[in-house]
């Protein structure tokens, strides 16, 4: 099996590229963000529980981090036996990046280990695209998301999982650099 989570900081296509991954390649298995399930869950919870306040990174990074690690590791377990290749959008080495950001690197060592039992087979680090505009979703200033992405960067490459950086380019561009990749496995 061939595990290949797709990473960057805000504004680097991350997602556009998920997209266009699975228009093409339509017998691999695809792993969602599991930070965006776990606040999805958490915004419902918040909404149908009267009281509840909802885990999330701005009122308990801890709590939400550990939510994070467990629906990656949750989601990794899912996939079906006999897969061949896997996109995931995020993986458990994001955690490190972010926890490092955060300042919150209690569960660095725990991470390290699941991140060797994953056994990924590389990861497509995504350069950032455009000029960062902040939005609803984005809601970061252009420092903060450059600061984010740098820290997820150096999570990555410090990993010990290989590590494709996809340059600035149009997701097209980007397909063929992935192609490319795929033909050598």
């Amino acid at each position: 099996m061939h595990k290949i989570p797709i990473s960057g900081g805000p504004h680097t296509g991350k997602t556009t590229l998920f997209n266009a991954l699975r228009e093409e390649f339509a017998d691999a298995y695809f792993l969602a963000e599991p930070a965006s399930m776990v606040m999805d869950r958490e915004m419902r919870k918040e909404q149908e529980t009267p009281g509840y306040a909802g885990v999330f990174p701005w009122n308990n990074y801890p709590g939400f981090a550990r939510l994070v690690i467990d629906q990656s590791i949750e989601l990794e377990r899912s996939i079906p036996p006999g897969t061949d290749l896997v996109f995931q959008d995020r993986s458990l080495i994001d955690n490190i990046g972010y926890g490092r950001l955060l300042q919150y690197t209690e569960l660095l060592p725990e991470l390290e280990g699941h991140i060797e039992a994953a056994r990924y087979t590389c990861v497509l680090f995504c350069a950032p695209v455009g000029t960062y505009t902040q939005t609803e979703v984005r809601w970061e200033t252009s420092e903060e998301a450059l600061r984010t992405h740098q820290f997820l960067a150096v999570a990555h490459d410090g990993c010990g999982v290989p590590v494709l950086h996809l340059p600035s380019v149009p997701t097209e561009e980007r397909l063929v650099i992935i192609r490319t990749m795929l033909a050598t496995f």
